[in-house]
């Protein structure tokens, strides 16, 4: 699950895989037109619409309903508008490991040295 809050109200849980990010959206979407659109595949949670970018997110209560319309929706008309749709992958991240991040700064300070290195010998 997934935490989230907005200017509208306290952090809220979201449960992993309920969510569908649509795209292409016309300029001047409604929620209502998503709602029509979007619900016969189950219960709609919430509509989180982003009309700037074109963009929505449209959260179900069942992780199935929302595999179904991000499958479904994909590449059908919203409002004239050919949308994309998927699932939002909403599991929490796990920070990167220790060993990784060591072995990333290792290589590129080494990498570094070595390009210093070639240009005093080489010259630039």
């Amino acid at each position: 699950m997934v935490r989230t809050g907005d200017k509208q109200g306290p952090k809220r849980l979201i449960r992993s895989g309920t969510r569908v990010l649509v795209r292409d959206l016309p300029e001047k979407v409604r929620k209502t037109s998503l709602q029509s659109a979007f619900g016969d595949f189950g219960n709609v949670v919430r509509i989180e619409l982003m009309p700037e970018q074109r963009t929505a997110y449209i959260e179900y209560e069942e992780p199935r309903d929302a595999e179904d319309a991000a499958k479904e929706m994909d590449g059908k008309m919203v409002e004239k508008a050919k949308v994309r749709a998927k699932l939002m992958d909403d599991r929490p991240r796990a920070a990167m490991d220790h060993a990784i991040r060591v072995q990333e700064a290792c290589l590129a300070h080494l990498e570094t040295r070595a390009a210093e290195h070639q240009q005093r010998i080489f010259g630039g």
